[in-house]
């Protein structure tokens, strides 16, 4: 019997509800994961959660009797394969490897700049994940003793870790997904782990194309670009949204964090506001940022047309897309040591709402939104860019339509979440890249499932 495993750094965490509804599609697809997680998940969480709550296996602390136990079984059975782990970890880690080298288009903040700088440090990312070590022999047990036939992971990085850690203790296959940061941080590591694994899945072209870059290429088929795609179908009210007589609604949503250029669309609305544009600007999400941005709007006099309405569940993101004119995302460029947007979810979902779009143009972001099409494309950290396109969208509403309907068809072409779960479902349920029937549809669907 074919059994997989999934394996997250935390699950479920509030704000990441694409691998929530990843897991529930692929439940509804016939593959029916047991999930392992190394932290516990957020407190807050999505309604949707709670079907699958009970069932998640959570990995205790490495210095926790059952870790040390399980230590202790495998170093006294197999100890020349157990402390060859170890030396396993540091052979992978030793090869330096290239690096993205994207220049920051912006001021990046201290505590950006201090945070980025701890989670890039090779000796660091080298430190903890020996220290991952004893929690990868536990769970190598768990997923014996569990019947698991297939491990898949979500993040590059320490998850990909304790995978790879599991599959040279015992053998077991194992597949990777990479987003963002965690394959552009610390790089190191990275080839080891796909030479290992049996696939990685990325949700972006532009991921692929600098792994690819990692590796030999011979190893480049195993690299699959899958978006991570939304539930078109929850989004298709919005299509007949109100419209406000007095002001455009322009709504945009992430976690409050200097990369996610917040500060520049508050300063674009000032700027709209100044040329007398009725203008009403709704941003969901909470962290960090939420203060200085509460004072930006504060000192630009935007009390009653900029809101920060926090964290909202998926459900009322939905609603409050359904009730917009326009989306914005200000994505920055942070450089290599800053966290990133690639192709934000946030944005794909409003445009399966049928809403234009206006984004920064970063790779990512480029090979979703169409500009002029589907959307607008600006430079990134211009804040007045983003003000003359919001402001165009503003006193054109044929041509908020037009791009509208165009987003929407788009989303529902190459992103549309049941098509790509079940790919992903396809993917899982084949471990042998010979027999895998992906393989070949990754070349047959460039614009979904193929790298270029």
């Amino acid at each position: 019997m074919h059994t997989v495993a999934y394996l997250f750094p935390a699950f479920p965490v509030f704000h990441q509800t694409f691998v929530l509804w990843e897991v529930l599609g692929l439940r509804r697809n016939g593959v029916l994961p047991r999930i392992y997680s190394l932290r516990p998940g957020t407190e807050r969480q999505q309604p949707e959660a709670c079907e699958i709550a009970r069932e998640i296996n959570q990995l205790p602390g490495m210095f926790s009797a059952a870790v040390c136990r399980a230590n202790w079984r495998r170093a006294r059975r197999q100890p020349r394969r157990y402390f060859s782990l170890y030396r396993d970890v540091v052979r992978a880690w030793w090869p330096r490897v290239l690096r993205d080298r994207t220049e920051a288009t912006g001021r990046v903040g201290t505590y950006e700049r201090v945070r980025g700088w701890y989670n890039s440090q090779p000796l660091l990312y080298l430190l903890k994940s020996l220290l991952l070590v004893p929690t990868a022999v536990l769970l190598a047990e768990w997923l014996e003793r569990d019947g698991v036939t297939h491990l898949h992971v979500h993040w590059a990085s320490y998850p990909a870790t304790v995978a790879y850690v599991v599959h040279r203790l015992t053998g077991l296959p194992f597949s990777i997904s990479a987003h963002a940061y965690d394959i552009y941080m610390v790089p190191r590591m990275l080839p080891a782990k796909l030479r290992a694994a049996e696939f990685l899945v990325t949700c972006a072209r532009t991921n692929a194309q600098y792994l690819e870059r990692l590796v030999e290429p011979v190893l480049r088929d195993k690299i699959v670009v899958l978006y991570h795609g939304v539930d078109v179908a929850r989004f298709s009210g919005a299509r007949n949204r109100p419209r406000l007589a007095q002001a455009v609604t322009i709504m945009s949503c992430g976690q409050l964090e200097q990369y996610k250029g917040m500060h520049h669309l508050v300063d674009a609305c000032a700027a709209i506001h100044r040329r007398g544009v009725a203008v009403r600007c709704i941003i969901v999400g909470d962290g960090p940022q939420r203060g200085p941005l509460q004072r930006q709007i504060d000192r630009l006099g935007l009390s009653e047309q900029v809101e920060l309405v926090g964290a909202r569940p998926h459900v009322e993101v939905a609603k409050l897309l359904a009730q917009a004119d326009v989306f914005a995302l200000a994505s920055e460029l942070a450089g290599a040591v800053g966290r990133r947007d690639v192709i934000a979810n946030v944005v794909v979902e409003a445009m399966a709402a049928g809403l234009p779009v206006v984004v920064s143009r970063i790779p990512g972001m480029e090979e979703l939104v169409e500009d002029a099409i589907s959307g607008i494309l600006v430079a990134p950290n211009r804040a007045d860019e983003l003000a003359e396109a919001l402001a165009r969208l503003a006193a054109n509403p044929l041509e908020r339509e037009r791009m509208g309907q165009a987003a929407r068809v788009r989303v529902s072409r190459d992103f549309d979440a049941s098509k790509n779960v079940r790919r992903l479902a396809s993917l899982l349920s084949h471990t042998n890249m010979a027999d895998r029937p992906m393989a070949a549809a990754s070349q047959a669907e460039p614009r979904v499932a193929a790298h270029s």
